[in-house]
């Protein structure tokens, strides 16, 4: 019982020390300021896709296009990476992709795609192999890691 109160009053401590507040303070603020007691995602947004399998990379790009249709959100900047063999969902329909109406949909909205260069190479795919507009970059970990330090917030889709 005495460990129970001190992780308590440490906890209590640290929360004075470090600015901290709880839930229920954070909500009673927003709701006093007229705000949605909800959180804001983030205005920049980054989808991360590296499976191969159909049904995977469909309900990535329908989370894709749930995110810019939601308009409870405000996703300014959406950026789809893809590696490994997730990057096939930019492959053209001469390849029998189904993809090829939603990747350019999505494109036409604003929503920004790229593919893992490493990937690319492993699968023996170029830049010519892509949909138009799919942007190959060096490596897709090292992007998201890019995309993060500039606030992106992540979304790992299946």
């Amino acid at each position: 019982m005495e460990r129970r109160s001190f992780v308590s009053a440490a906890g209590t401590l640290g929360a004075l020390l470090f600015g901290s507040e709880s839930v229920s303070a954070a909500r009673q603020r927003c709701e006093s300021n007229g705000q949605d007691a909800r959180p804001t995602p983030p205005a920049k947004t980054v989808i991360h896709l590296s499976s191969g399998d159909e049904m995977e990379q469909k309900m990535a790009l329908h989370n894709a296009k749930n995110l810019v249709e939601d308009e409870s959100v405000s996703v300014k900047n959406l950026v789809f990476v893809a590696n490994s063999k997730g990057v096939k969902v930019y492959t053209p329909p001469n390849g029998g992709n189904e993809f090829y109406e939603l990747v350019n949909s999505l494109q036409e909205r604003g929503v920004t795609f790229r593919a893992c260069g490493n990937a690319m190479d492993a699968l023996g795919l170029t830049e010519k192999d892509l949909v138009d507009g799919v942007e190959p970059v060096p490596s897709a970990v090292g992007e998201l890691s890019r995309l993060q330090e500039l606030g992106y917030g992540y979304i790992k889709a299946p």
